[in-house]
């Protein structure tokens, strides 16, 4: 027992020898750890020191910054800025007692708090940077200085221009547009190289390219882009080929800013015009109107062809809406307030850019799709088409798959009025995918995309404030997840149908669209309820309930009203022939006295007919849109894919004529054409009512001159009366003997046979009918 005690008492005594060992150990590795420095430590105070200023800069940036967007949630805001007071105390009492104390603890816990605070003021620093500057890029106050290029232009349908350089334009007509800064530059620098012109004003430039194309002007100051601007209009693009410019300037000038409202837009409804620019034109206009207080917002789109009264024209001329761009944005502006009745208090501009950019920040947004389909790119080239577009529903686009989905028409039965829905579609795509989106930096890329491509009118205190209510509204909403349903969007359009106006002077038929009176009615009645707080409540006359049942917004416009359609009255004018036959060629041809005649392409030796089959139209001498009745030839270009090499010694002459076989007269043009030795040729003789063609076709193979004479023989009329009493009746058509006549269908006995219509008495035998049918 002794024994054990013993043992338990030097294990005891062992154990406590362990624990202060232990603790002698750790106390000296303190005092290890905390020690004096007692190197120089200059260079460490000069590059902290550098570093904290630095970290303090950072910082106090931050906090005068996040001062101005202190209306998003001003808790946040005073939790944010205590936070950084804190931070930055610390910070530099830590430095302080590092560099007086020189302790090695110390100095490890200040390297750490400024390796991370200096990076976390740096990032932050970059945040307030990025969103400062895309919002400044987005906010358009007051007057802001713009680049304005322009080009001085030549025409020349035959290729030789005349006016070559500027100084060629001595004592010839400039054409320009009343008032514009193009008008301006151009003046100047004629003036500055001493060339005296005479000017000959317009009231817009559509009105000055047409007077261009119809040789009123010698050349035409436009828009150094001019050719993006109206290569969209029908007729436009082939017009345009034949166009070079002389010169190009620049200047800059101060462009006013549109000025917006000052209203407080938490409280008061408020218009704002959404333009989509696309070379200086808008391509898309929609009308919005926001009541702040119910969260409705309607959205009218209106067709960027639509005819109709411009605001800044001269004596309120007509065009298309989306030339009124070209001029100036207020003007567009002005023009839909005049057009819908409602005014309008700010604007939002975004470019095709824009929306690619944005909708990549946000990575990607989701659509219904009902067709596939490969659209155009966001390419500053025309007609570039390599997008994909796949069909679906809740199908994903990225950016330029969405920018094609807004732009397509040509699929669509409905074409321009359909993109118009496909607009506001992405429209509410892209605020969906914003709101349900919480990541800092993918917002951050957001408003970077769009300062790059987005303008407005709108004040940073406006935007804040709209922001901050829109939180707090969608805040309060059941569905977190969705939380962009708290907004009613009501989407429709201005309707109206197609049409067209003829411009004699240019040859030249532009496609419009007129508006119906009453669906523009309908929209400014819709705007109105929503943007006026002193409208009248109509009282339901009936109601229902039922817990399935899916609320849907009643229908802004109709798609057609009961008008008075303005029918333009459209000539007859010469059509695209490419990819037609000859004999497809002369029928159009013939029927209004049109010569045609014909060359061929060797496909094999020049490879110049792309992928064209043989005996088709590739060229054409009139351009397509051209006034018929002022055409009497046009000569044609047919493929040749046979690979038969360059006739040696000339070629042969193919002629074939028209003529009425009972008077020589001509019956329809003579075509002549030339063929390669040993070519094939075959040529359908046009269609003629009444007559018959021998032969129908002409056709062989040239080994020397060809002189066909089709002539058109006239059809004998069928008789439509009694039979004729010479011909025998025909015995397929004898009537059954086995059937015996109706007793009740006996003739009339008051009406006596027509004697002329008696039957031959000498029937020819091989005509009788036959006895056993």
């Amino acid at each position: 027992m002794e024994d054990l005690k013993l043992f338990q008492c030097t294990m005891i005594g062992t154990m406590i020898q362990l624990v202060k060992k232990q603790l002698r150990r750790k106390n000296n590795m303190s005092k290890t750890n905390n020690k004096v420095i007692k190197r120089d430590m200059s260079t460490f105070n000069i590059v902290f020191t550098v570093i904290v200023v630095l970290t303090n800069v950072l910082f106090s940036y931050v906090f005068f910054n996040l001062t101005q967007y202190s209306g998003l949630s001003k808790f946040i805001f005073i939790v944010l800025n205590i936070f950084i007071l804190i931070v930055l105390l610390a910070l530099n009492l830590i430095f302080i007692i590092t560099i007086r104390t020189r302790k090695s603890n110390m100095f490890n816990v200040f390297v750490a708090l400024c390796v991370i605070l200096f990076g976390v003021g740096s990032y932050g620093t970059y945040a307030m940077v990025s969103v400062n500057t895309n919002i400044d890029k987005i906010i358009d106050e007051g007057s802001t200085s713009e680049t304005i290029e322009t080009s001085l232009v030549v025409y020349s349908d035959s290729g030789e221009f005349l006016i070559k350089e500027e100084a060629d334009l001595e004592g010839k007509t400039l054409g320009v547009v009343t008032g514009s800064n193009n008008y301006d530059l151009a003046k100047k620098q004629l003036e500055t190289n001493k060339i005296k012109v005479s000017y000959a004003e317009f009231t817009d430039n559509n009105e000055l390219l047409l007077a261009l194309f119809n040789g009123e002007i010698n050349a035409a100051a436009l828009p150094s882009n001019y050719v993006g601007i109206f290569e969209v209009n029908d007729g436009y693009d082939v017009l345009l080929e034949d166009t070079k410019v002389i010169s190009t300037f620049s200047s800059v000038v101060e462009v006013k800013a549109t000025v917006g409202s000052d209203k407080d837009i938490t409280k008061e409804p408020f218009t704002v015009l959404v333009l989509g620019v696309d070379e200086g034109r808008s391509d898309a206009v929609i009308l919005v109107s926001v009541n702040p207080i119910s969260m409705k917002i309607t959205m009218s789109s209106i067709a960027r062809d639509s005819y109709v009264p411009i605001a800044c024209y001269g004596g309120n001329k007509s065009d298309k809406l989306g030339h009124a761009r070209v001029q100036s944005r207020q003007c567009t502006i002005d023009t839909v307030s005049k057009l819908v009745g409602v005014p309008i208090d700010y604007y939002f501009e975004s470019n095709f850019k824009g929306i690619v950019e944005m909708v990549d920040a946000l990575g990607g947004i989701v659509v219904n799709n009902p067709y596939e389909f490969v659209g155009q790119s966001s390419s500053t080239q025309r007609g570039h088409y390599t997008v994909w577009v796949p069909a679906g529903t809740d199908v994903p686009l990225n950016g330029e798959q969405a920018l094609a989905f807004a732009r397509e028409r040509h699929l669509y039965a409905s074409g321009d009025f359909q993109r118009q829905a496909n607009q506001q579609q992405v429209i509410r795509a892209i605020l969906t995918k914003a709101m349900r989106t919480a990541d800092l930096n993918k917002l951050l890329n957001v408003l970077k995309a769009a300062g790059d491509n987005f303008s407005t009118n709108l004040s940073v205190d406006q935007l804040i404030d709209l922001f901050n209510h829109v939180m707090k509204k969608t805040g309060r909403y059941y569905d977190d997840s969705h939380p962009e349903n708290a907004i009613l969007i009501q989407g429709s359009r201005i309707t109206g149908y197609n049409s067209g106006i003829w411009n004699e002077a240019a040859q030249l038929r532009l496609s419009i669209v007129r508006l119906f009176e009453g669906s523009i009615k309908d929209t400014n009645e819709a705007i109105t309820r929503n943007i006026d707080m002193n409208s009248k409540i109509t009282a339901p006359k009936s109601w229902r309930w039922d817990a399935n049942w899916i609320f849907t917004a009643p229908t802004i416009s109709n798609e057609t009203y009961s008008e008075q359609r303005i029918i333009d009255e459209m000539p007859d004018t010469v059509i695209n022939f490419t990819g037609q036959s000859l004999g497809q060629v002369q029928g159009w041809a013939s029927s209004r006295g049109i010569h045609i005649h014909v060359n061929y392409e060797d496909c094999a030796a020049t490879k110049a007919c792309g992928g064209f089959g043989d005996g088709v139209v590739i060229a054409q001498s009139v351009r397509p849109g051209i006034k018929s009745s002022n055409v009497t030839d046009i000569t044609v270009t047919l493929t040749s894919n046979t690979g038969a090499a360059a006739p040696t010694g000339g070629v042969y002459s193919i002629t074939v004529r028209y003529v009425y076989q009972d008077t020589n007269a001509e019956a329809a043009p003579t075509v002549t054409f030339n063929s390669n030795p040993d070519g094939t040729y075959s040529i359908n003789s046009p269609q003629i009512g009444g007559y018959v063609a021998h032969p129908g076709v002409v056709s062989g193979t040239a080994t020397g001159p060809v002189d066909v004479t089709v002539f058109y023989k006239k059809v004998e009329p069928t008789p439509t009366t009694s039979p004729d009493p010479t011909t025998s009746p025909d015995p397929t058509t004898s009537p059954d003997p086995t059937t015996s006549p109706d007793p009740t269908t006996s003739p009339d006995p008051t009406t006596s046979p027509d004697p002329t219509t008696s039957p031959d008495p000498s029937p020819d035998p091989t005509t009788s009918p036959d006895p056993n049918p």
